[in-house]
C-alpha cells in the first residue's frame, strides 16, 4: 500500500498519540498497530532499493573493498531521514529537514536514486529506471515535486556528512619480526589489505576503537594452547576431525555478511510485512552496522598485529608453549586472508548485524541462503539470530583462518557496536524536533 494525502495525514496523527515512549518491544507492538489500522504494511520501496545497491555494488567489486558497505549505510540513512522529515516516527541521522506536505514515496525513492548515482554514476539509466517506477506511482503532483526535492536534500546532506571520511585511506604496514606478529600467508606476497581502513570516521560511533578488545591471550599461556590446538586439528585442509556438517558450513558462511544478511533482511522484511519506517530504520542501522564494525575490527587488527594460524603453526616451536607442536606443512582449509588476525572480521560482521535484526525485528526462526553454497546444502536454518551468528563465527575456526579467542571476540565485538547504534541513533521519537 502506498502512502498518499490522506494516509500520511492518519499517520502522522496515530504517531503523535506514542509520542514519549521508549524505544522496544512495547513501541514495536504500538507502531505496528497503530500501522495496521492504516495498513501500511509494505516495506517494497526499502527492500527494492536495498537489492538495487546490493547488486550494483557485488557487480563492481565483490564487496572486496569498504565502498560497496559505506554506499548502502549512506542509502539507508537518506531513505530513513527522508521519510522521517515527512512524518517523524523516528529521530533523522544527517538531514533535519520537516516538510510534512511532502509524499514520502517521492522523497525516499529520491534520496535513495540521488545516494546511489554519487558513488555509481556509471549505473545512471538502471536507477533513473528505477526512481520513475516509484514516481509515476504518485498521482499528486504537488506533493510529488516536494517529495523529490526533500529526497534531494536528504541525500545531499548525508553525502556531505560522509565527505572525507577515509573509507579508502590506504594506509602502510610494515612487518614486524617479533613472535606472535602477523606475517604475509600465501599466495598474498606481502601484501596487506587497506590498514589505513582503521582510521575511517564511524557512522555511529564515537571513535574506532571506542570498543576495542584487549589483547590475544599471552602465547604461552593455556588458553592459547587450546586454541592453538583446535583451528590446527579443525582448521587444516585434510582433518580428520571436522564434521561433513562443519565442513559444509565453513564453506557455505564465505560469502561476505553485507550480501548474506542485506539479502536476509529483505526476505524478513518482506515475509513480516515490515511497515516501511520500521523497514527503513532497520536497513539503515544494519548496514551502519557493517561499516562501523568493520571499522572497529580493523582498528583491533592492526592494533593487536596477531599472527594468523598458518604462521602460528608452521612456527610453533618458537612461540615458548610447550602444548604446541609446530607443523611445518600445515595448510588451512582455504586461502588465508591478507590482514592480521585479531578480532576475526567476520564474527563482528554477523554478531553486530544479527543483533541489529534482534533489537529491530525480535527473535524469529528463519532459513537462509548463501552465494558459496555447496553442492546439495542451498540454505541452512535457524532458532533464532544469536545461533547464526555463533556459526558464522565458527565457520572462520573450521576455515583455518582464526583462533576460537578471536572469533569469540570478534562476537562481542560486533554486538556492542550494533546495541551502541541502535541505542543512540536513529531511535523511536514519534513527533520529536529530530534533535540527537
Amino acid at each position: 500500500m502506498r502512502l498518499h494525502n490522506v494516509v500520511a495525514l492518519a499517520l502522522a496523527a496515530s504517531l503523535t498519540a506514542l509520542a514519549g515512549e521508549r524505544a522496544g518491544n512495547e513501541d514495536r507492538r504500538q507502531e505496528d498497530r497503530a500501522l495496521a489500522q492504516l495498513g501500511l504494511v509494505d516495506p517494497a520501496l526499502v527492500v527494492t532499493w536495498n537489492r538495487t545497491v546490493n547488486e550494483i555494488a557485488f557487480a563492481e567489486d565483490q564487496f572486496f573493498t569498504f565502498k560497496g558497505i559505506r554506499a548502502h549505510a549512506m542509502m539507508h540513512i537518506a531513505i530513513h531521514d527522508a521519510l522521517n522529515a515527512v512524518v517523524p516516527f523516528y529521530r533523522q541521522f544527517a538531514y533535519q529537514g520537516r516538510d510534512a506536505s511532502a509524499d514520502p514515496i517521492a522523497a525516499a525513492a529520491q534520496a535513495a536514486h540521488d545516494v546511489v548515482l554519487s558513488q555509481y554514476p556509471g549505473e545512471q539509466a538502471r536507477l533513473d529506471t528505477e526512481l520513475a517506477n516509484w514516481l509515476s506511482q504518485i498521482p499528486s503532483e504537488p506533493r510529488k515535486a516536494r517529495g523529490i526535492t526533500l529526497g534531494r536534500r536528504s541525500a545531499a546532506a548525508i553525502l556531505a556528512m560522509r565527505t572525507g571520511d577515509g573509507w579508502d585511506f590506504q594506509g602502510t604496514y610494515t612487518f614486524s619480526p617479533e613472535i606472535g606478529a602477523y606475517q604475509t600467508t600465501p599466495p598474498f606476497n606481502g601484501f596487506v589489505f587497506q590498514p589505513g581502513f582503521r582510521f575511517a570516521r564511524p557512522f555511529g560511533l564515537l571513535a574506532p576503537s571506542q570498543f576495542r578488545p584487549g589483547p590475544p591471550p599471552p602465547l604461552g599461556s593455556i588458553e592459547y594452547a587450546a586454541a592453538y590446538n583446535e583451528v590446527k586439528d579443525y582448521g587444516r585442509a585434510d582433518s580428520a576431525f571436522r564434521t561433513a556438517d562443519q565442513t559444509l558450513y565453513a564453506i557455505w558462511w564465505m560469502e561476505f555478511a553485507e550480501g548474506s544478511v542485506n539479502r536476509l533482511a529483505r526476505e524478513l522484511a518482506t515475509q513480516r510485512k515490515t511497515h516501511l519506517w520500521q523497514g527503513a530504520r532497520m536497513f539503515a542501522l544494519l548496514n551502519m552496522s557493517f561499516f562501523d564494525g568493520y571499522v572497529a575490527d580493523w582498528d583491533s587488527k592492526f592494533e593487536h598485529n596477531h599472527w594468523r594460524p598458518y604462521t602460528a603453526i608452521r612456527q610453533a616451536a618458537l612461540d615458548g608453549n610447550p602444548a604446541t607442536d609446530a607443523d611445518p606443512i600445515w595448510e588451512p582449509f582455504r586461502i588465508t586472508p591478507p590482514h592480521p588476525e585479531y578480532v576475526s572480521a567476520h564474527s563482528t560482521a554477523c554478531g553486530a548485524s544479527f543483533e541489529v535484526l534482534q533489537r529491530t525485528l525480535g527473535d524469529v526462526a528463519f532459513t537462509m541462503g548463501t552465494t558459496t553454497a555447496p553442492p546439495g546444502m542451498p540454505t541452512r536454518s535457524f532458532n533464532s539470530f544469536n545461533a547464526a551468528a555463533a556459526e558464522c563465527a565458527d565457520s572462520r575456526v573450521r576455515l583455518g583462518w582464526h583462533f576460537r579467542y578471536a572469533t569469540n571476540a570478534g562476537l562481542v565485538l560486533g554486538r556492542a557496536v550494533a546495541t551502541w547504534l541502535v541505542d543512540h541513533h536513529l531511535e523511536f521519537a514519534p513527533g520529536s524536533s529530530g534533535g540527537r
